[in-house]
Order: structure tokens, then C-alpha cells, then sequence
């Protein structure tokens, strides 16, 4: 390969990807970025947003900042430690969710509660607007690069169909946080905590009933293939997922370099994930539409299920306050609170 040669990730053609000079070969004051995710190189995000990104970065720094991609895990560990990898350094930025680790994220867990956002693009305002003020203090040690909310989540089962809130009762569901574990057990389901990879032996084995999972996964992680009913349109919380830099690593950066960066990121770019969720939403309903049956709630059903997330709400709020965090102030800027 020669040294003027740009790869980059496409597909699942390369699962390194710089956009630049190969590894090795860095022109003198020439920096890479190591991106670390969980998500295979052909997940919609890695080919329609991070790679483009990663581009775009090269080509205006004539090659001086280059991203190289780690897809699926390759730096090691599991999906939970993604975030605490880089800010370990072992990766410069890391791809992943939030609820992966509530824990450490007890306002951004907030955000996923029901009611929260009417789409994606909604909801990824609204993490922008109340940034500074309510969610920015959970990420010392990071520079945060796209915050986005995930498309409407669905409730997909390969045996029992969801068309009630009674169905729900005693169903094993598959759920990506604490968060979204507290919606499911508040309408009497079991919740099954899960990274995504892992769902579909999961439903294929029967260790799980169902899995609460947005619409645009079904294609990402061929979803349509093992569950036979979608219920697509339940008032359910919406994840919030995260690219995130080590600061320290991005502080070290050349001053032009970090400009490009921050031109680059931000609200712009996570609305370009957020729009590439729905998109991807819209593409899942039609393919799944063939030969599986999409279940929509009536809006009188609709209306119970939001009645049983009433308590949680509020009870949320509740423990927020207690633990010194201004619950209450982002759960009222979000005008969810009864």
C-alpha cells in the first residue's frame, strides 16, 4: 500500500479505518485518533456518520488528523467499559451508550424515561438544550462529540404478540439500562439486562420473551430475521448514545486540529446520527412489514401504558432530589412531571 493511499472504513471492507495515511507511515506532527466501539464496521452509524466524519477530519487537516476505527470490541473488553476505556486512554474516543452504565449516569439515565422526546431529532435537541445546565457535570474527563436519541423503541417477539398492556405481564424482556429495566418492570414485565449484539441468540433460544430495542436495530443486528411481531408505536423511553474523547487526549491536540474537531461535532453531527436512526426506523418498518406483523397500540391503550409510567416518573424525580441532583429541574424543563 502505498503512503499517499486514503482507506477508510466502508462497509465491512476494512475494520481499520483512518482517513489518511496508513498506520506506520504518519507524516511528522501527523495525529491518530483511536475509536473504539461495539458495533460492527457495518452498523448505519460507523458507514453513514463516524466514517464520513473521519474524512472530513483528514481531508482539512491534509492528512495531520487521521481517526482509526476499532469495531466490535477489538481493543478488548465489553461493551459496559467503552467509556471507561477512554477515559483510561486505552482508546482516544469511544462510541457506546450511556445506559450501558447507569450508574455513572444518573441524569442522563433520566432522559430515557417515557414521554421524553416525539422522535429522535426531538429528543436530540432537547440533550443539547439542557446540556450545560443538568448533564454535562456526569462527564468530567470527557469531551463529548455527538449526543443523540435513538428512534422509537419497539417491543419485538418471536412468539407472543404485545397488542395490550396485559400481555406485558410476566413477558422476559431484553432492555439496554437500569432505565429502561424501571419502564419494563413498571408494566409488570421481567427485565433482562443485554448489550445489543447479544439479542438474537437470546430470542432465538427463548431466554428471552422479547427485546426493548429501537426500530432502526432490527436491520443492524438482523432482528426481522428471529422476531415475528413489532409493536412499534408504545410511549417507551428513548436511549441516548454517545461519542465521547478523552480530554486530556484532545486538549494535547494542535489548536487548528481541536477547531476542526469542534467544528465538526456537537449538536450538527448528532443530529445527522439522530436523522440517520429515523431514516434506518423507516427502512426496518418497511422491511419487517413483508412478512412479519407490525402491531400499533390504539391510542386508548396508548394512553394506559403512559398512566402506568405515572409513578415512575415522579418517584424518579423523587430520587434524584434525594441524592442532591437536580431531578426535579430537568424532569420540569422536559414537562414531563404531573
Amino acid at each position: 500500500m502505498h503512503a499517499t493511499r486514503r482507506t477508510f472504513l466502508t462497509g465491512a471492507l476494512a475494520t481499520t479505518a483512518a482517513a489518511g495515511a496508513p498506520r506506520g507511515t504518519l507524516a511528522q506532527g501527523a495525529e491518530e485518533l483511536k475509536l473504539a466501539t461495539f458495533v460492527p464496521p457495518t452498523h448505519i452509524i460507523m458507514a453513514r456518520v463516524l466514517t464520513p466524519w473521519a474524512q472530513e477530519l483528514a481531508a482539512k487537516s491534509n492528512n495531520r488528523l487521521t481517526v482509526r476505527f476499532f469495531p466490535s470490541m477489538q481493543l478488548g473488553g465489553k461493551p459496559p467499559e467503552l467509556y471507561r476505556q477512554t477515559l483510561q486512554g486505552i482508546s482516544d474516543i469511544c462510541f457506546t451508550l450511556p445506559g450501558y452504565t447507569s450508574g455513572d449516569f444518573p441524569m442522563m439515565a433520566l432522559t430515557e424515561l417515557p414521554g421524553m422526546a416525539s422522535n429522535a431529532e426531538d429528543g436530540t435537541k432537547k440533550l443539547w438544550t439542557h446540556f450545560d445546565r443538568f448533564l454535562a457535570r456526569e462527564y468530567q474527563g470527557a469531551k463529548v462529540l455527538m449526543l443523540w436519541n435513538s428512534d422509537t423503541a419497539s417491543i419485538m417477539s418471536k412468539t407472543k404478540p404485545v397488542r395490550t398492556l396485559e400481555d406485558m405481564k410476566g413477558m422476559k424482556i431484553r432492555t439496554p439500562s437500569a432505565a429502561q429495566s424501571a419502564q419494563l418492570e413498571a408494566l409488570g414485565a421481567i427485565p433482562i439486562d443485554m448489550p445489543a449484539g447479544q439479542i438474537y441468540n437470546a430470542l432465538d433460544r427463548g431466554v428471552v420473551d422479547a427485546s426493548m430495542i429501537p426500530m432502526s436495530a432490527a436491520i443492524d443486528f438482523k432482528l426481522i430475521e428471529v422476531a415475528r411481531y413489532f409493536t412499534i408505536n408504545a410511549p417507551l423511553g428513548r436511549s441516548p448514545f454517545l461519542v465521547a474523547m478523552n480530554r486530556a487526549r484532545y486538549d494535547k491536540l494542535a489548536p487548528d486540529l481541536r477547531k476542526l474537531i469542534d467544528d465538526s461535532t456537537g449538536l450538527s453531527l448528532s443530529l445527522k446520527g439522530a436523522d440517520t436512526y429515523d431514516t434506518q426506523n423507516r427502512a426496518a418498518l418497511d422491511a419487517a412489514k413483508k412478512d412479519r406483523e407490525l402491531i400499533a397500540l390504539s391510542p386508548e391503550e396508548n394512553r394506559r401504558w403512559l398512566q402506568a409510567f405515572r409513578p415512575l416518573i415522579n418517584s424518579k424525580a423523587e430520587e434524584g432530589d434525594k441524592a442532591g441532583l437536580p431531578a426535579r429541574g430537568l424532569l420540569g424543563s422536559y414537562g414531563v412531571l404531573s
